[in-house]
């Protein structure tokens, strides 16, 4: 990743770590530290998610949306299979599909925004001007790629009923898992040609020019002191490829510049801000390492993790979708202009949630759902109550740290084409500032009161008495077996 208008002396943009490593550098009292870590890679042709796909139904080219992330790379050679279709009720995994380019519907997640009061703390009224909430970022079809992979398939077709144009370049299903299958994301304008030669048995290609290889990815670690050692962590992540995608890190530097502009006296505890890597490729990132070394030092005599703060797409602006008019075909995607919902979910900490609301209140932010966690609750036997956040906060909830999340999920979030018009920046600049709030009051609160309820659900784990959802730091990029430990 690269920070673009930066200047370098080979033309092509600062690197964004080190462009990070050097805004922290210029922040008085500040430390910081430098690690890295191996992943497998995947890397489109000409860096180009779109220009690196390509797709024909029997000799006529169709376009498409962008290659699949991860999926075969086949480098100028074109894999061909009879085309068919299947609804998403079928059990890929139970179909033969060998030798088959599969085609499927890419499917959403929709909710009534009703629903958000059922398992909130609280929400804001804005949120049910939409009655439903339908989203992509949830629903990746990587079940689908497994099924492919395992299955002998040739290819892989994830076929929205979205414009083309507003999805082009659009990543998804981050998982990093290196499928055994070339695979596109096709536009609304392709779908209906792909449905009747599916049903006419027709043959097609796919062609995927990508490479992959071994890279070694940095992190970086910010810490600034406070009067006491016990630690507040702030953790976000340095990779994307949208302006939502990738504006944490943005958030990590405003604050770390706040925070360290005010006098000591006012930051009762230390505060380390995580940039962590490779969540473009979750089986390897970083905030699992994290969140297991705060889960080992949470325990010991002298540790000093008190709490984490973990954040990610923020300021977004709510996309739309409705039926396309002049005779085009499915639906396009609009702007509503309303601020897109964001889940700021806090654990079970009371003093985190009394504070969390009271801001949400007093900063008087739009469209924000303050909740423990994202349905559904954990099944008896297992904690914390909710095991999700969302994001990047599911991992170090689910390590049994004192976790709060903010984390907002904007058809933006993987289709690059909206460029920074994906954010509102006044928005972008009060969720700023009410994380340095919060940042503030829970300082104010001894690691005892911050445990809240996590200290029930360590204890439990310890004991036995329950369990957690693991949190898999296998190194499962390379499909050996069926299993959704690759996704």
């Amino acid at each position: 990743m690269v920070v673009i208008g930066v200047p370098a002396k080979d033309g092509h943009g600062v690197p964004v770590v080190d462009y990070i490593a050097e805004e922290l550098s210029k922040i008085h009292g500040l430390t910081t530290t430098r690690s890295s870590f191996e992943l497998a890679n995947w890397q489109p042709a000409e860096n180009s998610i779109y220009k690196s796909a390509h797709l024909k139904v029997g000799n006529s080219s169709l376009d498409v949306a962008g290659s699949i992330a991860y999926s075969l790379p086949t480098n100028g050679t074109e894999i061909s299979g009879q085309l068919v279709y299947y609804n998403s009720s079928v059990n890929l995994s139970s179909i033969d599909l060998r030798g088959k380019i599969v085609v499927r519907d890419y499917t959403y997640l929709s909710l009534p925004t009703s629903v958000f009061a059922s398992f909130s703390y609280s929400v804001t009224a804005d949120v049910n001007n939409q009655s439903l909430y339908t989203r992509p970022f949830l629903t990746p079809p990587n079940a689908d790629l497994l099924a492919c992979s395992l299955g002998g398939a040739a290819g892989y077709i994830s076929a929205f009923n979205i414009s083309r144009d507003q999805l082009e370049g659009y990543y998804s299903g981050h998982a990093g898992t290196h499928w055994l299958v070339p695979g596109v994301f096709t536009g609304a304008e392709q779908y209906q040609e792909l449905r009747e030669a599916a049903a006419a048995n027709s043959t097609a290609s796919i062609r995927i020019d990508a490479t992959s290889g071994t890279v070694t990815v940095p992190r970086l670690m910010a810490t600034l002191p406070g009067l006491s050692s016990d630690t507040i962590v702030i953790a976000t992540h340095t990779d994307g490829v949208t302006y939502v995608q990738e504006n944490g890190p943005a958030a990590l530097l405003k604050l770390a510049e706040y925070l360290a502009a005010l006098p000591l006296s006012a930051r009762a505890k230390t505060i380390k801000f995580a940039f962590e890597a490779s969540h473009l490729a979750y089986q390897r990132d970083s905030d699992k390492t994290l969140a297991l070394a705060l889960d080992t030092d949470y325990d010991t005599a002298n540790g000093t993790t008190a709490f984490v703060i973990a954040l990610e797409h923020l300021g977004t602006r709510a996309i739309e979708t409705s039926p396309a008019t002049n005779g085009a075909a499915g639906n396009v995607l609009n702007y509503s202009g309303l601020g897109e919902p964001i889940l700021w979910g806090v654990g079970e900490v009371q003093v985190a949630i009394d504070a969390v609301v009271n801001i949400a209140t007093s900063r008087n932010l739009d469209s924000t759902i303050v909740a423990p966690g994202f349905p559904p609750a954990n099944p008896a036997g297992k904690v914390p109550t909710y095991p999700s956040m969302g994001g990047l906060g599911t991992y170090y909830t689910n390590a049994l740290l004192p976790t709060m999340s903010l984390i907002s999920g904007p058809w933006s979030l993987w289709a690059p084409g909206f460029g920074a018009e994906a954010l509102d920046y006044d928005r972008l600049r009060t969720q700023y500032l009410a994380i340095g709030d919060a940042v503030l009051q829970l300082s104010q609160y001894s690691r005892t009161e911050l445990a809240g309820n996590y200290t029930r659900f360590r204890h439990e784990r310890a004991a036995g008495q329950a369990t957690t959802i693991t949190i898999n730091t296998d190194d499962a990029q390379f499909i050996t077996g069926p299993g959704p430990v690759y996704y």
